[in-house]
């Protein structure tokens, strides 16, 4: 099972880690946050599913990546970065290397393949066999704007083109891609009583994001300090979520936090809506600290 496939990978590399099934399918810290969906089909993902993951990524700082064995058309390839609804696309052999720090040097979007190359060092080989802009453009068939232009910022290019360069200067050019996503669009809360959570925590001089398909469904944060949050007004939903909530803040090293209209006794700190009004920051911090 590719799953078991992953963790094993994880496990490995010294990461610890949990699942969910959601937006993502693996929580897995080491240095850094890594929020893994594995499909053997990367097809079949959502953009729904992406948008919450950029997201939870954005706040969480953490590598939000795909993982998968093929689209509907072909198989991944190894040491490319394919692209889903902007997030980065690996096969489990290609994760496995950027685990290991090598990084991919190809993109492919859209049915085409690029890279990136090093500005700098473009300009400085091509300055050493003493050719023009117009001269290296001609060689590898592109226009000198073109040239001026990858010698001026980082830029993508057509793969095939990197390689004519790299051949006519004799010098290595392409540098490992960095896993990138597009900026998250705010997700608006779902119920009322999400609204009303999230109004007194502003209060308070937090900020509020909302994510779903995750054990939780809130995010706050103030400078610095930041907590994960499931916002119900009925606590049997809440304590199915429990279990992962506390997995995900185990891992991930962020404080959790319940907020509902009801009494419930768990392993995790917990408000009553009723319980809010009267509270500031510095409470939620105490709260925390006490349990």
């Amino acid at each position: 099972m590719l799953l078991n496939d992953i963790e094993e990978i994880l496990e490995e590399n010294g990461y610890s880690y949990c699942e969910y099934n959601g937006c993502f399918d693996i929580a897995a810290r080491r240095e850094s946050i890594m929020l893994l969906k594995v499909l053997n089909n990367v097809d079949s993902f959502q953009e729904e599913q992406a948008n919450n993951l950029k997201m939870l990524s954005n706040d969480l700082d953490a590598k939000p990546i795909l993982v998968g064995l093929n689209t509907r058309r072909e198989a991944l390839s190894d040491n490319i970065i394919y692209d889903r609804f902007s997030i980065p696309t690996v096969s489990p052999k290609t994760l496995e290397n950027i685990i290991h720090g090598s990084l991919p040097t190809i993109f492919r979007f859209r049915g085409g393949m690029f890279a990136e190359i090093d500005p700098a060092r473009l300009k400085s080989a091509r300055e050493d066999v003493g050719l023009s802009q117009s001269d290296l453009a001609e060689k590898v068939g592109i226009t000198k704007k073109s040239v001026y232009e990858h010698e001026s910022k980082k830029l993508k290019i057509v793969y095939k083109n990197a390689v004519r360069m790299e051949k006519t200067l004799k010098t290595d050019l392409m540098i490992p891609l960095e896993l990138k996503m597009s900026y998250a669009a705010k997700i608006k809360p779902r119920s009322i009583f999400e609204g009303k959570i999230s109004q007194n925590f502003r209060r308070m001089g937090f900020a509020t994001d909302f994510v779903y398909q995750s054990p939780f469904n809130m995010i706050a944060k103030e400078k610095s300090f930041m907590l994960i949050s499931d916002v119900d007004e009925k606590k049997n939903r809440i304590q199915k979520n429990l279990p992962y909530i506390s997995e995900f803040s185990h891992v991930t090293k962020k404080s959790a936090i319940v907020v509902t209209n009801e009494e419930i006794i768990c392993d995790i700190p917990t408000l009553r809506e009723d319980e809010l009004p009267g509270l500031k920051s510095r409470d939620i911090r105490k709260l925390l600290k006490r349990w």
